[in-house]
């Protein structure tokens, strides 16, 4: 099926990217909506988990029907390096989670979902993150960019259209009784996401980063809900306002143009040409020098815990750059040395700060602790 999809002209084959996700998006909301009649179940991560299960049958269904399900085989430059080329993201993983984590800790509340809450939250997220990657990376991004020329030009081309395509798929979250104008703002900055998505998926030829990755970001931005309980998926979406689009905007825009720079854009083109890149002992040096850098901030940020996001992203880095250049790297030794003190300074100082914030928002502990 792929190679007669592949024959038809450009449009036609935008128009069936956009029908694959669709029906994603049509099945997603039956099997969901069918269970919450049918059933009694009330937990909104229940209901998301079963649906998730139903429509993962169609997402690797479509998969092999379009043939590219050895997307899911292939690992192109090891986990490894993918998650270092993914470097932002995973950093940006850590600071969501730490930020949860201080901001419940401030709160004073102590609610916490059961341990079976827990993990139907955990699978959701997962199965969210896998689901969205298989459709929209796994199918769409390599449908567009096999269709496109294999330039600089045309797989820009298909990173943009599919991301566009992604962000437009969370604007039918107002059925949930999300508010347009939040719906509009996580399709915005879903589009973004998307783009960062694509170019870690094509620079790594890894669809397992991305999806490990989607699955941590959801993950690290639902917790208030997932993890503690307060409000429920449609809440936390709900509450996206204008400041959130300020912020992340920037934020993500940044990397993308990163990752897809002129000299990258190359070599994905290269790389969809069958051809292997193997670092060179110069990237090796600058990736040495990065960790270094990161691997510092995590030492001065580790300290209000926020280290943790640039501690590992260095570790990652130094690892990197040690197999790349394994002899007389003596940058990377300093970067390993120090993205791991800033990750230790940066787990003690959470673990003091997630014991200590309890205490002093709790007045009463404080006074008899003064008066001892």
């Amino acid at each position: 099926m792929k190679n007669k999809i592949l024959g038809l002209p450009k449009a036609a084959v935008i128009v069936i990217g956009i029908v694959i996700t669709a029906l994603f998006l049509v099945l997603m909301n039956l099997v969901g909506g069918v269970v919450a009649h049918l059933t009694s179940i009330a937990d909104s991560y229940t209901l998301q988990l079963i649906a998730e299960i139903g429509v993962a049958i169609y997402a690797i269904g479509m998969l092999f029907l379009m043939g590219y399900q050895q997307s899911l085989k292939k690992t192109g430059v090891g986990f490894l390096r993918g998650f270092y080329i993914g470097g932002f993201m995973v950093g940006y993983c850590v600071y969501v989670a730490v930020a949860q984590l201080f901001l419940q800790s401030v709160s004073g509340s102590d609610g916490v979902r059961s341990a079976g809450g827990i993990m139907i939250y955990i699978l959701t997220m997962f199965l969210v993150g896998m689901n969205e990657e298989v459709i929209m990376r796994g199918i769409v991004l390599n449908l567009f960019a096999d269709r496109f020329s294999n330039t600089r030009r045309g797989v820009l081309a298909a990173i943009i259209l599919s991301s566009v395509i992604f962000g437009a798929a969370h604007i039918p979250n107002v059925l949930s009784g999300v508010p347009l104008s939040s719906a509009l703002i996580q399709a915005l900055q879903a589009t973004l996401l998307g783009v960062l998505f694509a170019a870690i998926y094509l620079r790594s030829g890894n669809l397992w980063i991305c999806i490990i990755i989607h699955a941590l970001v959801d993950f690290g931005g639902l917790m208030a809900s997932g993890i503690f309980g307060n409000g429920d998926m449609t809440d936390m979406i709900g509450s996206l306002s204008v400041l959130n689009l300020v912020v992340t905007v920037p934020l993500f825009l940044v990397p993308c143009i990163v990752l897809l720079r002129r000299s990258k854009l190359d070599e994905i083109v290269e790389m969809r040409e069958g051809e292997i890149i193997i670092p060179s002992e110069r990237e090796g040096e600058n990736i040495a020098t990065v960790s270094l850098v990161l691997g510092i901030l995590g030492i001065v940020t580790g300290f209000v815990g926020y280290g943790a996001g640039f501690g590992l992203v260095g570790l990652l880095g130094a690892i990197c750059s040690k197999k790349i250049k394994p002899q007389q790297n003596g940058t990377a030794t300093a970067a390993l040395v120090t993205s791991i003190i800033g990750l230790v300074i940066a787990a003690l100082m959470i673990t003091a700060i997630m014991f200590l914030m309890p205490v002093l928002g709790d007045t009463s502990t404080l006074e008899s602790i003064m008066n001892q």
